[in-house]
């Protein structure tokens, strides 16, 4: 798994030089501190890791469009340099890491980023990659340098990255684990309307469209109602979180859950409410609560066999009472902790009560705080919020960590009265 991200000059970050991650990672502060930043840093150093920086490429990963010159910190009193991206990883205890340094100069108008630099560091590549620009490599790697060639057909030497080139001979590798799950990492944002199914989803992919989109095909995909099953979770674990919902399955759109006039796509989720008649209480995600859709949504991401090894969720547990989120909390650490193979989250999130849904002793389960203040210059700071003796002394007197985080003890908090 990934143990560590470094960031050197993206957006409001100037420089977090090792960020030592656990499985699920969850990022607290203010809005405008930089939390989105910190995905968005990590979805261009996935698209560097495999072999192109540009607009498809990042916007693939749910990395924002935006002109190069905001992309790069601009912090009063700094000049704009290029961007450093680190990352590092372990896998049966064997160590990979790799670095890139891009950058898009003003007389580039490509919108391609270029590879200044890259390392590969490893057990395995270490004797055969030390990779920077093509016209720097040694002869003694003319063989790779010759494949490469042949490989780009001539495209733009310093705009293709090198990484992927030199993993698929060595797929046992920690290099080559690192390779997948960079080049995997996906930031998802549900928005309501997709989720309901009466709006598409403008990228999308397997599981689930980064904005939600494919949620009735990939709930189909892992529900099990036969064996009352969902995923590898008992069917009533899932119900337990929605009381409202008897049960839940796919249908396709008619006229008994739409309203002709509602634009609709080919499947939708289908609840039955538990408090209904009979005879109405068939609702569609159209007119389903936003919570339980949110539910589902996030439950596919822990649950289901395509889902990537390493992703992000901007806005955790958004659209939810403060005990659902909680709850939902709790149930998708214990899934991703459960998982295997193992998988890997970044998540930020407003909701004070996700933190009470987080086991801190586990140190695989992690806080962070992220400020931005005059205290930082502007820049994003981010720090690990650990279980201290003032924390759990704190704790063991009635005062739970999201009562802590409102007052302003563990940071990521505006400075507003």
């Amino acid at each position: 798994m990934l143990t560590a991200i470094g960031i050197q000059g993206f957006k409001s970050i100037h420089d977090i030089p090792s960020l030592e991650l656990g499985q699920v990672n969850m990022l607290i502060g203010a809005n405008g501190s930089g939390k989105s930043n910190l995905l968005e840093a990590v979805g261009m150093l996935s698209a560097a890791a495999d072999g192109r920086v540009d607009s498809d490429y990042l916007l693939r990963r749910g990395v924002r469009h935006g002109v190069p010159g905001l992309y790069k910190t601009s912090l009063k009193g700094t000049e704009q340099t290029a961007i450093v991206l680190k990352a590092a990883g372990s896998w049966n205890g064997v160590e990979a890491e790799y670095e890139v340094v891009l950058d898009n100069p003003p007389e580039n108008h490509s919108g391609t980023w270029i590879y200044v630099q890259e390392k590969l560091c490893g057990k395995i590549l270490e004797h055969i990659l030390r990779l920077q620009p093509l016209d720097r490599i040694n002869l003694a790697d003319e063989a790779l340098a010759r494949a490469y060639i042949r490989e780009e057909l001539g495209r733009s030497r310093k705009s293709i990255g090198m990484f992927r080139f030199n993993t698929d001979q060595f797929p046992e590798t920690s290099e080559a684990k690192l390779y997948t799950a960079l080049t995997g990492y996906k930031i998802f944002t549900p928005t309501t309307p997709v989720l309901r199914g009466i709006q598409p989803d403008i990228i999308p992919s397997e599981p689930l469209g980064l904005f939600g989109g494919r949620l009735a095909e990939a709930v189909e995909e892992i529900l099990d109602l036969e064996n009352e099953s969902f995923g590898e979770l008992d069917l009533d674990e899932v119900l337990d979180l929605l009381d409202w919902v008897g049960e839940f399955d796919i249908a396709a759109p008619s006229r008994e859950l739409l309203s002709p006039h509602v634009p609709s796509l080919r499947s939708l989720v289908r609840f039955k409410d538990y408090w209904m008649n009979e005879r109405h209480n068939l609702v569609s995600g159209y007119d389903a609560s936003e919570g339980a859709l949110y539910v589902l949504f996030t439950l596919v991401l822990a649950l289901h066999p395509r889902t990537p090894g390493f992703f992000a969720i901007d806005n955790f547990c958004q659209s939810m009472n403060p005990r659902l989120a909680r709850g939902l909390t709790r149930l998708f650490c214990r899934l991703m902790l459960e998982s295997n193979p193992p998988r890997q989250a970044l998540l930020t999130t407003h909701s004070p009560l996700v933190l009470d849904g987080l086991d801190l002793r586990d140190n695989r389960i992690r806080l962070f705080a992220v400020d931005r203040s005059h205290n930082t210059g502007g820049a994003t700071k981010v720090s690990r919020v650990r279980l201290s003796d003032e924390v759990l002394g704190k704790g063991k007197r009635g005062m739970p960590l999201s009562l802590m985080w409102s007052m302003g003890l563990l940071g990521g908090v505006p400075d507003i009265l």
